[in-house]
């Protein structure tokens, strides 16, 4: 074996070990992305969600409300720090005082998404 032959050789081992090492890491850093909201219960809602990549957050807001004649609104506010500070907020609207409802329970679904970085805390409020 010449010296030309033996120097490729070496540097071809060193390279494939380099690219495992690098690809084994991207693997790592794959199953680190897929963060996941833990549930959050407050009175009748609840916040499920999770990280999807890109700084994009999907989100998952059910609940119930006391007849059909309620209805709520769903916001996320973003704190501007690091690790960002995500409130999603609910706010339970009472209907008009000259409403007829069936007294029935209502369930309630919001789906939404919010950009923030991995590392956001996320907290539920309901108004």
């Amino acid at each position: 074996m010449s010296k030309k032959q033996l120097f490729l050789f070496a540097f071809l081992a060193v390279t494939a070990i380099f690219l495992y090492l690098l690809l084994k890491d991207n693997d790592f850093a794959k199953d680190k992305i897929n963060n996941i909201i833990e549930p959050k219960i407050e009175g009748s809602f609840k916040l499920d969600g999770k990280y999807i990549g890109e700084n994009t957050w999907e989100y998952t807001v059910t609940g119930q409300l006391p007849n059909p004649c309620y209805s709520a609104t769903v916001d996320s506010l973003v704190k501007e720090s690091y690790p960002e500070q995500v409130t999603v907020k609910v706010t339970v609207v009472e209907p008009k005082g000259s409403e007829i409802c069936t007294q029935v329970i209502q369930d309630f679904l919001y789906e939404g998404e919010f950009t923030a970085s991995e590392k956001a805390t996320v907290e539920l409020k309901v108004e």
